[in-house]
């Protein structure tokens, strides 16, 4: 997957409101579940699992085994691991038969290919690499060169049959990047499997990708919060959520600066160019893998037109801060029943 899409503020404001460290604590016998935490490096970022559990030994089995699932989706779903499922499927020229993993987040990927109008799309793998290595060696990419990669992006090249399963690219060439969905899958499936072992009250945060499980004992939910354009500023404060997800993208990292003049990580599909203006977009969806691709579509199509596609969407919500360029003032739109906490 593509690492550091969204770098880990949102892990950090969320890691200072729960008061996390590495080191777990005590449990006495006896005494109400405690809260642990676990991490662990996969798909390119930082998984951290935290959980309430009665004892030490249960927790640690319940997070190895849920970053265990975490690993092998990474197999099938990374496109930086030359041997994964994906990427195997991409050097085929004939149908390919796929894992359950790879079946699903296709299929979601085709639909919210089509609500965004081409928008979000994964088969923009040729430009994210175009754009990685204009980042890396601080130099636009050839416009020939985006036309020439552009040619090669649409999800109408992907051929899904649902009587065998199979998965066909039709056009040779195309490149499958999952990094925009990819992660809120993975927090979705860790979380089922702690619920197997009885652990509901749970929260996996994939660097800014949040999924919420059942609240902390005795609380309503868990402490949230989003970062805004500035990534050292304070975060924004949500009320306390409990078995949803949250998802953001934003340049505030992962950018290009040429001649005073920037150009986001975030990528259009349909013309194969950086999105214009600094961005911060926060979806809150039923899921990861909705929050997480969602927000790489409202960050695309831009706050008006976003939050159009959000509200057609049932339970669902968003805020975006926008700003169009350098000195304007930014722009703080949301939907009506985004959770952002009062500050009375």
């Amino acid at each position: 997957m593509n690492p550091l899409l969204r770098k880990n503020s949102l892990l950090s404001a969320i890691g200072v409101l729960l008061g996390l460290h590495s080191a777990v604590f005590a449990q006495q016998e006896n005494e109400p579940p405690q809260l642990y935490s676990r991490s662990a490096e996969l798909m390119g970022v930082e998984f951290r699992i935290s959980l309430y559990s009665d004892s030490e030994a249960r927790a640690t089995e319940a997070c190895e085994k849920a970053f265990a699932r975490i690993s092998q989706i990474e197999s099938r779903l990374s496109n930086y691991q030359a041997d994964s499922e994906v990427n195997m499927l991409c050097q085929s020229d004939k149908p390919v038969l796929v894992s359950d993993d790879l079946w699903f987040v296709l299929q979601e990927s085709v639909f919210y290919w089509k609500v965004s109008e081409g928008a979000f799309d994964v088969t923009v793998g040729r430009l994210t690499r175009l754009w990685r290595r204009a980042r890396r060696m601080k130099q636009l990419p050839a416009a020939e060169r985006l036309r020439e990669e552009s040619l090669y992006v649409g999800s109408q090249y992907l051929l899904l049959n649902p009587k065998d399963q199979t998965v066909a690219v039709l056009k040779p060439g195309v490149l499958i990047d999952l990094g925009a969905i990819g992660k809120g899958y993975a927090a979705d499936q860790a979380m089922l499997v702690l619920r197997s072992l009885g652990i509901g009250s749970a929260v996996i945060n994939a660097s800014g990708d949040v999924l919420f499980g059942d609240p902390p004992p005795g609380k309503s939910g868990w402490p949230a919060a989003v970062s805004g354009l500035d990534p050292n500023g304070p975060p924004r404060l949500l009320e306390p959520q409990a078995n949803t997800a949250i998802a953001t993208s934003g340049d505030a990292y992962q950018h290009l600066e040429i001649d005073g003049r920037r150009y986001s990580h975030i990528i259009d599909p349909r013309n194969g160019s950086p999105v214009r203006g600094r961005s911060s977009v926060s979806v809150l969806a039923n899921s990861g893998l909705r929050s997480d691709a969602l927000a790489s579509a409202v960050a695309v199509l831009g706050p008006r037109a976003g939050l159009k596609l959000i509200e057609s969407l049932a339970g669902t919500e968003a805020t975006v801060l926008y700003q169009r360029r350098e000195g304007k003032a930014v722009g703080d739109y949301r939907t009506v029943g985004f959770p952002l906490k009062s500050k009375n």
